[in-house]
C-alpha cells in the first residue's frame, strides 16, 4: 500500500474521488486508515493509506494527467467571510442578486 498526503481543504469524499474515482470507495479507504471518520477534517500532515483498485479509472485518469487534486471543503477564512459578510447589504444587482 502507498501513502499519500492530502492538500489543503481537502476531506475524505476528495482523496477518495482523487484516488478511486468514486466516492463510493470512501468506506474503503476509511477501512484502511482506521483513525479517520467521515466528519473529521483531514490534516495536511496526516498521512492516509491508500492501493485499492480505481473504481471508475477513466476519472482517476482525469485528475492524474491534469494534476488536479480536488478540494471541496471550506477554509477557516472563507466561513468566517460567510458568516459576516453575507446577505442582501453584500449583494451585487444581476451580479449576485438577480432580479427577474
Amino acid at each position: 500500500m502507498e501513502t499519500i498526503k492530502p492538500q489543503e481543504n481537502q476531506n475524505i469524499f476528495d482523496i477518495s474521488l482523487q484516488e478511486y474515482g468514486s466516492i463510493e470507495k470512501v468506506f474503503d479507504l476509511l477501512e484502511d486508515n482506521d483513525k479517520f471518520d467521515l466528519t473529521e477534517d483531514i490534516s495536511v500532515y496526516n498521512e492516509l493509506k491508500i492501493g485499492r483498485e480505481a473504481f471508475k479509472k477513466d476519472i482517476v485518469e482525469y485528475y492524474n494527467t491534469r494534476n488536479l487534486k480536488p478540494a471541496t471543503s471550506i477554509s477557516e477564512e472563507e466561513q468566517y467571510l460567510l458568516n459576516n459578510f453575507s446577505g442582501i447589504d453584500y449583494m451585487i444587482i444581476e451580479e449576485d442578486f438577480i432580479i427577474y
